[in-house]
């Protein structure tokens, strides 16, 4: 009788951990499937950002007026030039794929 039990244990011992091991592999997957739609869904974010401020870019230009930077904090950064432009694509849209920046700003004419 106490060798059943025994083996009864160890059955269950060995259930729980194959099953626990099974549950951390699927965790894992759903994790990094999880990580990788965010990362998409940044870049995505990323690039309509981009497209916007090429966009007011030209139509600043065309009008004679300046445009506008207004990131996340609030802070203001007045656009003329191209340059300018690029240097803020530079500065927001790596960090925000990232995930260390949680909105991208605004652009306005």
């Amino acid at each position: 009788m106490v060798r059943i039990k025994r083996g009864l244990k160890f059955r269950w011992i060995l259930c729980f951990v194959i099953f626990s091991l099974a549950l951390l592999i699927y965790g894992n997957h759903l994790f990094r499937e999880r990580a990788k739609k965010l990362e998409d869904m940044r870049k995505k974010e990323s690039l309509e950002f981009m497209k916007d401020g090429w966009k007011k870019y030209r139509m600043m230009l065309y009008a004679g007026a300046n445009m506008e930077y207004i990131d996340s904090e609030g802070n203001i950064r007045i656009i003329e030039t191209e340059p300018v432009l690029l240097n803020i694509y530079d500065e927001v849209i790596k960090p925000y794929i990232l995930g260390n920046l949680s909105t991208l700003g605004s652009f306005q004419i």
